[in-house]
């Protein structure tokens, strides 16, 4: 089975990938593992200790199917220099790549949109941590936009966001993943 890589660290926003990863690990095709910078405990944002089961050095890019990267304030106060060759390598090796608020600051401070749709937070959140970038032209004020196998969201977007990761991982077929969109964006409750 392929992996899909969770990023896991202390304060990471723990409903952002909630339900990308619960559908991903449904799949008889994928198996959820989270990535730590070490394989030290982490705290989430919600109060969850989870232990990774993997370093960074020891994810396996041959069995990789995706990298997810979900939100926390660590993005906005630290540029994460040492997740950049893991990101590059995911790209370079056109696996993709998936990030829900914080990292697409990570992902635009380090150059890595110049040449991709993308989206974050408001155009203005980016701007306001960063500065003027390069690519911002290429900026989309949309909840969820996937190109060229990176997928980017902004905060409050994860239902977008897990649709548009499902869609990249073929977890559904269109029709399937269109009838779990609507249901988890406009639940219909029946008397």
């Amino acid at each position: 089975m392929k992996k899909a890589y969770l990023l896991v660290f202390n304060g990471l926003s723990d409903w952002e990938p909630g339900l990308a990863v619960a559908e991903i690990n449904k799949s008889i095709k994928y198996v959820v593992q989270t990535v730590g910078f070490n394989k030290e405990t982490i705290k989430t944002m919600g109060g969850i200790s989870i232990v990774p089961d993997h370093s960074l050095t020891e994810i396996d890019y041959d069995n990789a199917a995706i990298l997810i990267l979900p939100g926390g304030e660590m993005w906005e106060m630290d540029p994460v220099d040492e997740l950049v060759p893991v990101v590059k390598k995911f790209i370079d090796l056109k696996i993709p790549l998936a990030a829900i608020c914080g990292p697409t600051v990570f992902l635009t401070r380090h150059g890595l949109v110049e040449n991709i749709k993308h989206t974050s937070n408001g155009r203005a959140y980016l701007k306001n941590i960063i500065g003027e970038y390069k690519g911002s032209d290429l900026y989309i004020n949309k909840p969820s936009v996937s190109d060229k196998g990176i997928i980017t969201a902004n905060g409050i977007a994860f239902v977008e966001f897990a649709r548009d990761v499902l869609g990249e991982l073929g977890v559904y077929d269109y029709e399937t993943l269109e009838a779990w969109y609507e249901f988890f964006s406009a639940p219909q409750l029946e008397d």
